[in-house]
């Protein structure tokens, strides 16, 4: 942020009470108290809390000529998916998300187009064209060699205040997380986080965002009526790719942001590359799920010997996290990973919404619990009303499913 460029949100002094609400109601701990509320730029996220909660509203955020701009823009047009790459590759999501795109696509009649931004990143511009996209937005330097969450954001900033897309989708991943939030604060636009289910109204022609709410207990459909772009992050591994197509074409836009200026205040001290077991739940055809119902390790030792015979990956629940029975890595619901494989294995798993939500994509579901009215038997396809160590040993002969 420049020097003389004000901070978005300003103390009206000469109406403020000083009575402390406003840095109640911040969650960031942005705001300290002298005489007048004090606001820390680089700690505030102008979510707005502080401003609902000045009883005198004292508090004022700016919204710049850009920002009105873009949300009362008639010409907004374009599904567009940030993509992200992994190891110079598209990640799954990016291409899940491509496949969304297109179906949403055939409702609202709109062109999908992706936002690429990287360093030497050019060659997957004809990827992301071959997965769907009809247009690629391509920012390729040498500046975006590491990814700066800062300036990755004001990049895609820039570039919708060009082009003013109708929809902005984001994969709901560790570096997606906080991307997507800090561009919708730029952009001054709704953002709905961790979706699992994307639908275009027929009437209003507004993409519904569909989400798990309240701790996972009901599913919320949100819109954003009045800003654009409508943005919204979704779970990896919910969404189905389409199939990869060389002979698509496209158009590859190339933007040149030789201008452009690097956040100051953040430099890289160096990067390290952490090795990891090479498991991914992402990737794997049969997962079984351990739950609550699994009560020590011997049995999940032996779940696991079944499993290998299987080739299939062992994770679990919440509970079968919070109890050590299962690296936090591995965690399945709505806190955890969404997946999609073939075959799915619940045993001892309750079936709470918290999870399921986590599990829609799966092909097959098989359940396993002793507790015949539990949930997970309402989406599994085949079930074994059973503790596991009464049918452990018949699986653990089985090589095949």
């Amino acid at each position: 942020m420049s020097k003389n460029t004000p901070f978005a949100l300003q103390v009206q002094k000469e109406i403020c009470t000083s009575c402390g609400v406003c840095a109640e109601a911040c969650t960031y701990n942005a705001i300290n108290f002298s005489d007048f509320p004090e606001i820390d730029p680089y700690a505030c996220r102008l979510c707005g809390n502080c401003v609902q909660a000045c009883p005198s509203g004292a508090l004022l955020m700016n919204t710049s000529k850009k920002q009105k701009d873009l949300s009362v823009a008639s010409d907004t047009n374009g599904i567009w998916v940030l993509a992200e790459t992994e190891n110079n590759e598209l990640s799954s999501v990016t291409k899940e998300l491509l496949g969304k795109a297109n179906e949403l696509s055939s409702r609202l009649g709109q062109t999908v187009e992706a936002i690429l931004i990287g360093s030497q990143v050019t060659s997957l511009a004809s990827e992301l064209i071959a997965y769907g996209a009809k247009r690629v937005h391509l920012v390729d330097d040498n500046m975006f060699a590491s990814f700066i969450e800062e300036d990755y954001a004001q990049v895609v900033v820039e570039v919708c205040h060009k082009y003013h897309p109708d929809i902005l989708l984001v994969g709901a991943t560790p570096s997606g997380r906080g991307l997507s939030a800090r561009i919708a604060a730029l952009l001054q636009t709704g953002l709905t986080a961790d979706c699992t289910e994307l639908e275009i109204d027929t009437k209003s022609k507004l993409l519904h965002q569909i989400r798990p709410a309240f701790g996972g207990n009901l599913m919320a459909t949100i819109v954003t009526p009045d800003c654009r772009p409508q943005m919204a992050s979704v779970r990896p591994g919910i969404m189905s790719p389409l199939q990869y197509k060389p002979s698509f074409t496209g158009e590859i836009v190339r933007h040149d942001l030789s201008t452009f200026k690097k956040d100051g205040r953040i430099r890289v001290l160096q990067e390290i590359i952490q090795a990891t077991s090479g498991e991914s739940l992402g990737n794997s055809k049969i997962i079984i799920g351990i739950g609550r119902g699994v009560k020590n390790t011997e049995t999940v030792d032996k779940i696991r010997c079944w499993a290998k015979k299987l080739g299939a990956l062992v994770a679990g629940s919440r509970a079968a996290v919070e109890a050590g029975l299962i690296d936090a890595r591995m965690q399945v619901g709505q806190t955890g990973h969404t997946i999609s494989p073939d075959l799915y294995i619940a045993i001892g798993i309750s079936g709470q919404i918290q999870h399921t939500a986590a599990i829609t994509g799966a092909k097959k579901i098989i359940a396993i619990n002793p507790d015949r009215t539990a949930p997970i038997f309402n989406v599994a396809d085949y079930g074994f009303v059973s503790p596991i160590e009464d049918i452990l040993p018949q699986l653990m002969a089985t090589e095949t499913i």
